[in-house]
């Protein structure tokens, strides 16, 4: 009976499947395509994308901004609702910015 020898795997390959390799030579030759069809961005479209990115961050903070001094003053309570719905709008925004980013 003979054993074969465990070969190490190269760096970060450890847990990789057999297809892993197939699909990232897919995405890959996608990505090629689509820059060979389309051409490099424009930097124009650059800085449309850092727009909206912004966007995506400071409009659900300014609303959260809004909702807590909205009710603080109805309901007189200082900072108690501004603060807590400000940091709730810049998690919103942060993590809605991550998940386009990552459409992209």
């Amino acid at each position: 009976m003979t054993t074969k020898a465990a070969t190490p795997e190269p760096d970060g390959m450890a847990d990789a499947s057999p297809d892993g390799m197939a699909d990232a030579v897919r995405r890959e030759k996608g990505r090629r395509d689509r820059w060979l069809s389309e051409g490099e961005p424009s930097v124009a479209r650059f800085v449309g994308q850092i727009g909206v990115l912004g966007w995506i961050i400071v409009a659900p903070t300014l609303i959260g901004l809004f909702i807590g001094r909205w009710l603080d003053h109805k309901l007189g309570t200082g900072i108690f609702w501004s603060a807590p719905l400000l940091l709730l709008g810049v998690v919103i925004g942060g993590w809605s910015a991550w998940r386009w980013m990552h459409k992209q």
